[in-house]
C-alpha cells in the first residue's frame, strides 16, 4: 500500500519532511556553522577595513596636495600684490615730485606757506 503525503511535505528516504518537522542538530555542527560564519564575516570586514583605509589614504594625500597647490598659487598672488603696490607708491612719489619741481612755490615775503609732503 502507498503512502499518502500531504501537499506541503516531502518524502526523503522514507521520512515524510514538512511545515511541522523538527530538525535535529549536534552541538559540534553548530559549533562548525556558526564558526565558519563568524570566519566568513570577519574576513569580509578585514578587507573592507584595509580597502577603506588605503581609498582615505589616497584621499589624503590627494587633499594635501590640491591644498599646497592653492596656498602656493595664494603666495604668487600676495607677492604680484605687493609689487604692484610697491609700484603704485613709487610713481605717485615721482608724480608729486615732479609736480612740487614743476610748479614750484613761489614765496611772498608777507605770506608764509609751508611746503607739505605726503605721508610715505
Amino acid at each position: 500500500m502507498a503512502k499518502t503525503i500531504p501537499e506541503k511535505n516531502i518524502d526523503i528516504n522514507g521520512e515524510v519532511v514538512g511545515a511541522n518537522s523538527t530538525i535535529k542538530l549536534s552541538v559540534k555542527t553548530a559549533i562548525w556553522i556558526i564558526g565558519v560564519v563568524v570566519g566568513l564575516v570577519m574576513s569580509i570586514l578585514t578587507y573592507a577595513y584595509f580597502d577603506l583605509k588605503k581609498d582615505i589614504k589616497a584621499s589624503q594625500e590627494n587633499f594635501v596636495k590640491n591644498v599646497d597647490e592653492n596656498v602656493e598659487s595664494m603666495r604668487n598672488d600676495i607677492q604680484d600684490i605687493r609689487v604692484d603696490v610697491a609700484t603704485v607708491k613709487g610713481d605717485i612719489k615721482l608724480i608729486l615730485d615732479r609736480q612740487t619741481r614743476d610748479n614750484p612755490i613761489k614765496s611772498n615775503p608777507n605770506v608764509s606757506v609751508e611746503s607739505i609732503t605726503p605721508p610715505e
